[in-house]
């Protein structure tokens, strides 16, 4: 498998949709993986655009400003259209990212995947999983309910970093996703993403992309 590019974007509150740009260079049969993240007040419908997935939504309701993490995958056509627009009942603040790859299993992209809220600080844990074949790509997205710029996990390498507001700001939502090609079969460990200045509240998610099978 193998990293193609990534788009993201973010808007403020009150805001109730969200269009992210294809990925530049997405070809027919890649796979994308897009993580949206919003900031709420009431437990909001998330409506995503046709031809995606949901893989998990992981809600942090109980934290002092609600949030939510969901995923979701996208085999390419030959027809994509120029952007993807996710819309929503109600949202304090949204952010979404779109990462794309080559050589991930049309068929059964997704290997195995897990996700967890966090606790209001500034390190955000995506939990670890454990993946049952070789050369699974591994994507991690981390979201919180602040405005701030993220670190990546030791190891990965960050293809998004984003927020609804310009950064630092308290009030806000922020976004990072990375990636890291796993050789082996097994535990991936936690991946611990870290952010600078204020500490909030939010969500992990880790996700194990499934290479395709070789041509003989």
């Amino acid at each position: 498998i193998a990293y193609r590019s990534s788009a993201s974007a973010g808007v403020d509150t009150g805001i109730l949709s969200l269009a992210i740009n294809k990925p530049a260079g997405t070809l027919v049969n890649d796979v994308m993986v897009a993580s949206i993240t919003l900031r709420w007040t009431v437990s909001p419908t998330i409506t995503a655009p046709a031809g995606w997935t949901l893989i998990r939504r992981t809600d942090n309701s109980g934290a002092a400003f609600p949030n939510s993490l969901a995923v979701y995958y996208k085999v390419a056509g030959p027809a994509e259209p120029a952007n993807y627009t996710w819309t929503y009942s109600t949202s304090t603040g949204t952010v979404g990212g779109i990462l794309s790859f080559s050589g991930v299993d049309v068929n059964n992209p997704v290997d195995i995947d897990a996700g967890q809220t966090t606790i209001s600080g500034t390190s955000h844990a995506a939990p670890s999983i454990t993946t049952t074949m070789a050369n699974d790509m591994l994507v991690t997205s981390h979201e919180f309910t602040s405005a701030e710029v993220w670190t990546p996990p030791a190891g990965m390498t960050e293809a998004v970093d984003v927020a609804s507001v310009a950064t630092p700001n308290a009030v806000g939502e922020a976004l990072e996703m990375n990636y890291l090609l796993v050789a082996a079969v097994g535990s991936t460990g936690v991946k611990t993403a870290t952010v600078g200045g204020n500490a909030d509240a939010g969500a992990a998610h880790a996700l194990a992309l499934r290479p395709a099978s070789p041509a003989y």
